[in-house]
């Protein structure tokens, strides 16, 4: 009798494994933020352990306006853009967290727009998803899920088949972010440590600010809270920028950030004031109000890279296997963008990532897809070119008013 008892507990316990199973192979295929968001945080948990020197953390105008291998071709020192399109700013005390679980960081960089958002933005489904769908599950995910998310919509973060159970009804949209992963996947790490961009200086896909961006209650809540645990777990070297834009902040916003971050003994450098300095031609190094293009980016790498090496003790010295993974990152780098820059002076106007392949062939496969795509009936992909690239403001993303299964 006993025996018997023992077979069936057996039997519905490997139920129970192969169906957890299944579920988490149908929630992998099924889950679909952005393809960019995905590769940006991913590829941050592939990097070798304590390789980082710098830890870069902030919106799409880290991974558009700082490239990591061109630092570390010209000064040294390793860092990655742990950058989100439109992260809101109380995600990243979580973003920090989970760079110092995985690295040692001589410099945390936190680039602030992310403190310019409102309550409306972070109300956007799709803004809270791409961090907190793609991040590692851990306690730091099951903590923020539980601190940040309404508890009648938490169900369908921790149980995220919930949400994307749907998505086999659109197989355009989860083939594209297959095959943008597989893409992704075929090198040892990211090439290009979080990149994005758009081969123009003047791109169809404007960002359209009524008024310059200013610290809202939110804004100056969570600037504050992330200025106090950068305190708490004792780091000292820590730098808040701002990322040039066309739409400069106010001198009474400059002001105020300066005051709140040298208050909590910190240093905030307003790159946007340094324009000139930088070498900024804003007819030519933007792709849109927001984001530079890869003559910006260069540009801007340069001079925040020489900013850092001058202002903070950084050691560059790695191991052998670490220089030569990235001496081969800083070699892919530079040959894409002499690629990008080609096809930016002819207004291309198309989208990049890290993981986009830029030969001729990678070019037509591009151009043939984007045709079938837009014979296609899913409309979240209507204004993605393969892999997406979103900004968060001028792109619309999967999760957000056009989401699958949208709970109402």
């Amino acid at each position: 009798m006993k025996g018997i008892y023992k077979k069936r507990i057996l039997k519905i316990t490997a139920l129970l494994i192969v169906m957890v199973l299944i579920a988490f192979i149908c929630e992998s295929l099924l889950i679909r933020t952005t393809s960019a968001a995905e590769a940006h945080i991913k590829n941050f948990y592939r990097e070798p352990k304590n390789s980082l020197d710098v830890a870069v953390i902030g919106c799409s105008e880290m991974y558009a306006d700082y490239s990591p291998p061109i630092a570390y071709r010209n000064f040294g020192f390793t860092s990655y853009n742990l950058a989100v399109e439109g992260v809101p700013g109380h995600f990243f005390n979580s973003m920090l967290d989970e760079f110092l679980s995985r690295q040692d960081p001589q410099l945390v960089v936190f680039e602030v727009n992310g403190f310019f958002y409102t309550e409306k933005h972070i109300a956007i489904e799709g803004n809270n998803r791409r961090w907190l769908d793609n991040m590692k599950r851990n306690a730091n995910w099951a903590e923020l899920i539980h601190d940040t998310i309404a508890k009648e919509d938490q169900f369908d973060y921790y149980v995220r088949l919930s949400k994307y159970h749907s998505n086999w009804e659109r197989p355009e949209g989860q083939l594209a972010r297959m095959y943008s992963m597989y893409l992704n996947y075929k090198g040892e790490v990211s090439k290009m440590k979080s990149f994005g961009t758009r081969t123009s200086c003047n791109s169809k896909k404007k960002v359209n600010r009524k008024k310059p961006p200013q610290l809202t209650d939110y804004g100056r809540e969570y600037l504050q809270a992330t200025i106090d645990h950068c305190r708490e777990l004792g780091l000292e070297n820590v730098l808040f920028i701002r990322e040039p834009h066309k739409a400069k902040i106010s001198a009474e916003t400059d002001a105020e950030l300066e005051k709140m971050i040298t208050d909590g003994g910190y240093k905030y450098l307003n790159l946007e004031a340094m324009s000139d300095e930088i070498g900024i031609d804003e007819s030519t190094d933007y792709y849109n109000g927001d984001h530079l293009n890869v003559f910006g980016n260069e540009k801007a790498t340069l001079y925040l890279g020489k900013y850092i090496m001058e202002n903070y003790d950084i050691s560059t010295e790695h191991t052998e296997e670490i220089n030569k993974l990235w001496d081969d990152c800083a070699d892919y780098t530079e040959e894409a963008f002499s690629i990008l820059k080609e096809r930016t002076l002819a207004n291309e106007d198309k989208v990049y990532s890290e993981f986009n392949d830029l030969s001729e062939k990678g070019s037509a496969l591009r151009e043939k897809y984007h045709k079938i795509k837009k014979q296609g009936k899913d409309e979240n992909f209507d204004e993605h070119e393969p892999p997406e690239f979103g900004d968060g403001e001028d792109f619309p993303t999967e999760c957000e008013d056009k989401a699958p299964d949208k709970k109402e």
